[in-house]
Parts: C-alpha cells; structure tokens; sequence
C-alpha cells in the first residue's frame, strides 16, 4: 500500500457501525448501566448532544488542515516530537482496544460453547483472518463490511425488538437513577462509549471528498447514541439483576430470552456466529490504522512488513489477562479513562491549539 486508499461515504458510514456494533457486543452497554443504574438512558441522551456539540468544534477546528488527520496537525503545532508522542499514544490506545476485544470475546465463546478448547487455540483463529484482510487493505476491508453488516445491524436490532415481550417497562425508573448530579455530572465519565470519535481522527485523508467529513461525523455520533440507548433500554428493561451481574455477553443474555416459536428455539448461535464477523471487521479496522499511524511516523513505504509483528504484539498483550474479570477490571479502572483523556482532552486542545496558530499564520500572510 503505497498510497493512501481512499473510500466513499457510504463505506465509511458501514465502519463506523461495524465500531459501534463491537462495542455494543463486547458489553459496553452493561458498563454504563452499572454505573448509572436506571439513570443509564438518560445519561446516554445527555451525552449524545454533549458529543455533537463536540464534533462541531472538531470540524471547524479541522477545516484549515485540508487532508489531514490528528497526527498532521501534531506535527504543525509541535514538530515531530509531538507527532511521535501522540502515535505513540493513539497505537497504544488502539492495540490495547484490540487485545482486550479479542481476549473477552474469545473468553465468553470457550465458556459459552467450547469449555474444552484452549484459549490460544481460539484468540487465533480471530487473529489469523485479521491479518488476511490487511493484505488486502482499507478497501478490501471495507468492500468485506459492506457485505455482512447488513445482516449483523439487522440480528441486533431483531434481537432487541423480538425480546421486547419480555420487557418490563417499570424497570426504567426511577428515570436519574442514582440522582440527577450522578447522572448529568459524575457520570460524564461515560463518554468513554463514544470512542468511535478517536476514529474520526484519522479519517479526513482516507475520505474520497473532504467535504463529507462533517457529515460522516455526526451521523457517527448520533447512531452511536441511538445503539448505546437501544441495548441500555433492552438490558434495564429484560433483568432486574443487570446492574449486579454481567458474567457474560450481555447480548448473549437477551438471545436465551427469544425463540420462533416451537421451530427454532435456540437462535444465540446464529447471533454469535454474526457477531464473530462483526468484531473481525472491527479488528481488522484496528490493524491497519495502527500499521498507517506507524508508517506515517516512522516514515515507511509499505505496511506489510509491520502487519505480522502488530498482529503477534496483540495476540500476546490478550494472552497476559488472567481471565474475563481481570480485563473488566483493566477496561473500567485504565482503559477507559486513558480513551476518554486521549480522545476528548489531549487530542481537543492540540486541535484548538493548532487552529489558533493556523489562524494567525494566515493572518500574518493576509497583511503582508
């Protein structure tokens, strides 16, 4: 991959679901209900329209960097050392998003079906099809998300719908949870489920018009919102145990609730069997924006030779978690805050910065 590959709106709009799906599956949801309790919807609502509020500043402060992502515009504000420091960063938080991603979901498959398969044996198999797409790049990738997203995004909202009978709308209330300051003041720490923004990041050079940016953005924010808020609602509303409990996929849970009728009474190995092709296309996103923030720091002409040790460095960062409680712990103690400080504070004010120093350098041209 010499060049930069470049993709249309619609391509780009189905990788950002494909994000939000993963994140959705991989019990992000769960998360924010632990948390907020039944305060967790409206907590989600609020923090929708905080998150497009903050997309309107990142597209204005983008606007004067024309094909540019977070780590050009490092580079304009402080030189290459602080373009190194925030790839630096940005590798971390998406190697650490991948390995964590492939160890829980791995773990929940071996105890849900497979209690004799060992655990290398199946974090491999999600890592070697990985590898594969990145051969063929963002393209590839894209074109293999076009084809089975439709069907993933249609088997999670099938499954939220179909468990509705189950549902038990009391149990949304009481609507702040544990009181409107938690909800609306000390649980902003939620916007960690709007990691889908880090991605946006480094978007703008891979986009076949730049003027989609904008566009592409808040569609991102507002379906991550609609996601989070329909998986909170089916989770307060199927189990009254949720917020002391989430010893496996939270979705998983909801698919033991539903059947067609005497037909087919089993159907979470169908929606499993989605999901697996689901978080391979989520990983394989994860993989070549690593290996491109890497090239463009280090200065390489082609990805493939740094494809295979990244995908080694994963598998073996998943393998150091002892199991699925261990890395519950990393997410909610470590990753989460790291994403949302990087993604949300660090990575605004280099923009801010660097969008007042443009500013001014294009005025200083203007007068002379």
């Amino acid at each position: 991959m010499n060049s930069i590959e470049k993709i249309g709106k619609f391509e780009v709009i189905a990788l950002f679901i494909t994000i939000i799906s993963n994140n959705i599956i991989i019990n992000i949801s769960t998360i924010i209900v632990n948390n907020s309790s039944t305060g967790a919807w409206l907590n989600i609502i609020y923090l929708t329209l905080i998150c497009l509020v903050f997309i309107f500043f990142i597209c204005k402060f983008f606007k004067p960097f024309i094909n540019s992502d977070i780590l050009d515009v490092s580079e304009f504000l402080g030189g290459k050392i602080l373009k190194t420091i925030m790839s630096i960063l940005y590798v971390a938080l998406f190697i650490i998003s991948s390995a964590t991603c492939i160890r829980y979901f791995s773990n929940s498959l071996k105890l849900i079906y497979f209690n004799y398969t060992p655990l290398v044996f199946l974090i491999l198999l999600m890592i070697i099809p990985v590898v594969i797409a990145n051969r063929y790049g963002l393209k590839g990738i894209s074109g293999a998300n076009l084809i089975f997203l439709p069907v993933a995004v249609f088997s999670i909202i099938t499954l939220f719908f179909t468990a509705s009978q189950d549902f038990v709308w009391e149990r949304l209330f009481p609507a702040l949870g544990y009181g409107a300051k938690e909800t609306f003041l000390l649980q902003i720490t939620n916007i960690f489920a709007f990691d889908v923004i880090g991605y946006l990041y480094f978007l703008k050079p891979f986009l076949k018009k730049e003027t989609d940016f904008k566009k592409i953005s808040i569609i991102a924010v507002i379906l991550c919102g609609l996601y989070l808020l329909l998986s909170i609602i089916s989770l307060l509303m199927s189990f009254s145990f949720i917020m002391q409990t989430d010893e496996t996929l939270s979705l998983y849970l909801l698919t033991r609730l539903i059947s067609f009728g005497n037909f087919l009474q089993r159907v979470d190995a169908i929606f499993i069997f989605i999901w697996i092709l689901t978080i391979l296309s989520y990983l394989s996103l994860n993989l070549f924006i690593i290996t491109q923030i890497i090239k463009k720091t280090i200065n390489l002409k082609s990805t493939a030779q740094i494809i295979y040790p990244i995908a080694v460095f994963i598998f073996s960062i998943g393998l150091l978690f002892k199991n699925i409680m261990s890395i519950k712990l990393f997410i909610s103690n470590f990753y989460n805050i790291y994403s949302a400080i990087l993604i949300f504070i660090i990575s605004f004010i280099i923009l801010l910065l660097a969008y007042i120093k443009k500013k001014k350098k294009q005025g200083v041209k203007n007068e002379i």
